[in-house]
């Protein structure tokens, strides 16, 4: 009944803060708040939130609740989806797994709306692992083999898959199966130098060395594992390290060893909150004082064991009770906020649709007048060009016709220049052919005269070389005959003057 009014007075205390006010950062954290929130806000609140979770759940938790509440405002769904697996993750570090699992169903809703496969594959790995927790094991393994096909271009988290695969088969007694996953998820891990997920490993080979009492192997594996997890502060899994290394320790029969890992184990669970990983330390120290004889201490630890068991339960349940009043009125908040934004919506595109319709029966009004004065103006240019236009034409028209003139004209003149062309070359023909004659006449005439003309001079010629010679007797001879053939050679030379200018007028 007292556990009842107790859960009652959780959730009227929770309910008010969810409705009524924003989640407020850490103190430390105060410095954000001067920061613009936007989506690099989202992010970098989400990447500080995942550093905390190592050691304050707590802060990790309300960090990630108060990114959840802006991403949400900003309408970015990636941000909001790994708030929300971040808010998981505080709570699986805590060890309670139902809540986690609530967060994680929520983000990888998120994830697949908006279309990020690889952050849906992500958290499909971590409710496989909420389902490993809570004994589930044949849901947990379709939701990593889901989450395996979803990361296809992941390859920074298929090793991490791949050794939750490993570990759900070796829960269930399928070393062989375990082995190899483990090894695959090892070669993984070692290529991508992921120290993380190879202490993981180093802490599943452990686990398998141990379930096969190879004492030796399983401590060198664990001590590995422990060794890596120091270095990169990875608390939770360290206690676990520290579980099974004190497991070892008991099956060799070194109880201090044993108890000295165990008192570690438990001071690093009540530093972190992980009130399911005190739990199983007082398991194990019961088992450990049986192992050693000393069963009173041994029902001391198991009535811790069952009293913080049945306190964490009751937490787990208010928890979840509370949170889904959280939901419920959330969901109550946003469907009646989605109502009054549809409203208004539907108000202010009524609203833009009635000034649309003036702006636009404006604009065709202005539209219509513009073209009216433009069409004015168009036909007078119109009018204006087809009046030039006509007298061009006209002007054009006489042209043509003085042209056509000119062309019958030029026309005529061109018969009778091809018909005088066809008359010129008929004469020129008959012309050479008389010029051809008259040069074969006067060749031959040529000849005749210089034949004729021959004699007289030779004569002339003679007597003239006689007369040098000559008496005075013989000289008066010489001269008649010098006398007689310069008559006859006047004589030809006038028939030949004769005969050219007869033969001159005839050609003319």
């Amino acid at each position: 009944m007292g556990r009842g009014w107790l859960t009652i007075g959780f959730i009227c205390w929770v309910t008010p803060l969810v409705t009524l006010a924003q989640t407020p950062l850490p103190d430390s954290l105060v410095r954000f708040s001067k920061i613009p929130q936007d989506s690099n806000y989202v992010t970098s609140l989400n990447k500080l939130a995942t550093e905390v979770l190592r050691y304050n759940p707590i802060a990790s938790r309300r960090i990630g609740q108060h990114v959840s509440e802006i991403a949400r405002t900003l309408n970015y769904r990636r941000g909001y989806a790994r708030s929300l697996t971040v808010i998981g993750n505080s709570y699986w570090s805590e060890g309670v797994f139902e809540l986690a699992q609530e967060y994680y169903f929520m983000a990888a809703r998120e994830y697949q709306e908006a279309g990020d496969s690889v952050g849906w594959g992500q958290t499909y790995n971590n409710i496989g692992e909420v389902y490993k927790r809570l004994g589930e094991p044949e849901k947990a393994l379709e939701f990593l083999l889901h989450s395996i096909e979803l990361k296809k271009k992941d390859l920074t988290t298929k090793a991490i898959t791949y050794y939750n695969i490993g570990e759900l088969y070796y829960g269930i007694g399928d070393l062989k199966t375990a082995v190899s996953y483990f090894e695959n998820s090892l070669s993984q891990a070692l290529r991508d130098n992921n120290k993380r997920v190879i202490a993981y490993n180093y802490m599943g080979f452990g686990l398998v060395n141990l379930k096969q009492k190879k004492y030796e192997s399983a401590l060198e594996y664990f001590t590995r594992a422990e060794k890596i997890l120091k270095e990169i502060g990875e608390i939770r899994m360290l206690i676990l390290v520290y579980h099974h290394l004190s497991d070892t320790y008991r099956k060799l029969k070194f109880f201090e060893r044993a108890e000295r890992y165990l008192n570690l184990a438990n001071e690093m669970a009540a530093f972190i909150k992980a009130t399911d990983l005190m739990v199983v330390n007082y398991s194990k120290k019961a088992e450990l004082d049986s192992a050693r004889g000393d069963f009173v201490k041994a029902l001391q630890n198991l009535y811790r064991y069952n009293t913080l068991k049945d306190s964490v339960y009751s937490l787990s349940k208010s928890e979840q009770i509370a949170r889904l009043q959280m939901v419920y009125q959330t969901e109550v908040q946003e469907a009646e906020n989605r109502q009054l934004r549809f409203e208004k919506n539907f108000r202010e595109t009524r609203l833009r649709q009635q000034q649309q319709i003036i702006i636009f029966i404006t604009i065709g009004l202005l539209l219509a007048g513009i073209m009216a004065w433009v069409l004015l103006v168009q036909r007078r240019r119109i009018l204006t060009v087809n009046a030039l236009l006509k007298s061009k034409n006209d002007e054009i028209q006489s042209q043509k016709l003085a042209i056509e003139l000119q062309a019958s004209t030029l026309k005529k003149l061109n018969e009778d220049l091809q018909e005088l062309n066809k008359n010129l070359e008929t004469r020129i023909g008959a012309r050479t052919m008389q010029l051809t004659i008259q040069n074969q006449k006067l060749t031959e005439y040529t000849f005749v005269n210089a034949h004729k003309l021959r004699g007289p001079v030779a004569s002339v010629l003679g007597l003239i070389s006689l007369l040098e010679q000559a008496d005075s007797n013989e000289k008066e001879v010489i001269y008649k005959h010098l006398t007689s053939c310069a008559v006859k050679l006047d004589q030809i030379t006038r028939e030949i003057s004769h005969t050219l200018e007869a033969g001159i007028f005839e050609n003319e």
